[in-house]
């Protein structure tokens, strides 16, 4: 009975002590923009729920989406950085793409 007890002690101090060290690690070892990523990774595999509004120039609404699981931006091909467009899939599965032009809201649900 004394060795069960023993080996729950060591068995949660070890991970209490790995819990810790990950967290260190994270915190202090990690960039900002390895974080970024991190996060953003774990958003795509988690999903969000949002709707997609598109507005026109007068601010009328043009078109909407619901149920919208993802919402990304596209790049340019030569590295620049500057975004070009934003793309999405809908409830559906169809593909969705936005210009920078057009003025859109993302919203949660």
């Amino acid at each position: 009975m004394a060795a069960k007890i023993k080996f729950k002690i060591i068995s949660i101090s070890l991970l209490v002590l790995a819990a810790l060290g990950l967290f260190i690690f994270f915190k202090y070892f990690f960039t900002y923009e390895q974080r970024q990523q991190v996060r953003r990774q774990i958003g795509s595999v988690t999903g969000q729920n949002l709707t997609v509004t598109i507005f026109g120039f007068d601010g009328r609404i043009i078109k909407r989406w619901t149920g919208v699981q993802k919402i990304t931006s596209g790049r340019a091909k030569d590295d620049s950085g500057e975004r070009n467009y934003t793309y999405f899939y809908t409830r559906e599965g169809k593909y969705v793409q936005i210009p920078d032009s057009v003025w859109y809201m993302a919203e949660e649900e």
